[in-house]
């Protein structure tokens, strides 16, 4: 008797784990520490072509803008002439550039232009302006 008792104890266990009974749902626990990130992925493709970019200032292109200023340099070919800035300029600054050595000296101012003197034993300097649109 003590044998089947023993059996049917085995048999009856063996039944009841097979049953579903759940408890209670526990306290949900902590979040954990995150991760070491992963490796980068592949680059992606290539986007299509933007929209062309809107034309220059006032619709024009700005490469063919005339430029604002310019350097003019006197002739000392045969009879010095001076450095003169165009009707539609003004002249900016103005320097008298030696031939050679270092000397230095002011340049005449005209009424849009310059002009440097020779000094004695010494070749005439040559006058470098700078001239910018009105």
């Amino acid at each position: 008797m003590k044998e089947l008792a023993i059996v049917f104890v085995l048999i009856s266990g063996l039944i009841l784990s097979g049953c579903d009974m759940k408890g209670d749902k526990g306290d949900k626990g902590d979040v954990g520490a995150a991760g070491p990130g992963g490796p980068a992925g592949p680059q992606g493709p290539q986007g299509p072509q933007g929209p062309p970019g809107p034309s220059g200032r006032d619709g024009k292109d700005a490469s063919s803008s005339p430029p604002q200023f310019r350097v003019v340099r006197s002739s000392t070919e045969g009879v010095a002439k001076p450095a003169m800035c165009g009707a539609d300029e003004i002249m900016i600054s103005a320097t008298c550039v030696p031939t050679n050595g270092a000397a230095s000296q002011t340049p005449r101012t005209l009424e849009n232009g310059a002009s440097c003197e020779a000094r004695p034993r010494q070749e005439t300097p040559q006058a470098v302006i700078l001239c910018a649109k009105r």
